[in-house]
């Protein structure tokens, strides 16, 4: 079924159309609770309710932008509420450090499915962070907002992930390359944004 039509069916509380959302969007959106809670259980839990979120509100999807990107917010905003409501929440209080003074740079070679991976195994406050500025693409006064936190403790959080990141794809690539495995070429984060 054509999305516009499985909107405008969901809109009017069409069953079909709802369960055509569902089945079209449900992998989707399940990806986006994986970055978030890393238990797989606790994620399809959230995923249940972003999805009953997502229908029960869908007359506030304005059609200006991509039906796809509102319901990956949705579902972002959706699984934070979760983590604090369930209590899964860590302090984001930090001590604040330095920010680079230019964006740091992953090595010229690596897989993008393994960056996700990796993500996975950062802590939970690096992991929320990283994934909303770079993968949801929020500012930091959003970041902020979402989490209670500072500004500049949410740029903290993102750099200090971002080193991480750095510091173990340079392990990681000195040994791919000896291997002559395939890699992508990858220049910044934030073309990790178009793959994810």
């Amino acid at each position: 079924m054509e999305e516009k039509l499985i909107i405008q069916g969901c809109q009017k509380n069409d069953r079909k159309c709802q369960k055509a959302f569902v089945d079209s969007y449900s992998s989707y959106l399940f990806g986006v609770c994986r970055r978030y809670i890393s238990d797989y259980e606790l994620a399809k839990d959230c995923l249940q309710e972003s999805l009953v979120h997502i229908l029960n509100n869908i007359n506030k999807y304005e059609a200006t932008g991509s039906f796809k990107s509102w319901a990956a917010r949705v579902t972002a905003t959706q699984c934070l509420q979760w983590i604090r409501r369930e209590k899964k929440h860590i302090n984001f209080n930090i001590d604040d450090v330095v920010e680079p003074s230019e964006e740091e740079k992953i090595s010229d070679h690596l897989e993008v499915r393994d960056v996700m991976d990796f993500l996975e195994t950062l802590s939970e406050r690096y992991r929320i962070a990283i994934n909303m500025f770079i993968v949801e693409g929020y500012n930091h006064k959003e970041i902020s907002q979402h989490l209670g936190i500072t500004e500049s403790s949410s740029r903290s959080l993102v750099a200090r992930a971002r080193k991480m990141i750095v510091e173990e794809f340079s392990k990681r690539n000195s040994h791919e390359l000896s291997n002559n495995e395939r890699v992508t070429s990858l220049t910044t984060m934030k073309k990790i944004q178009k793959l994810a």
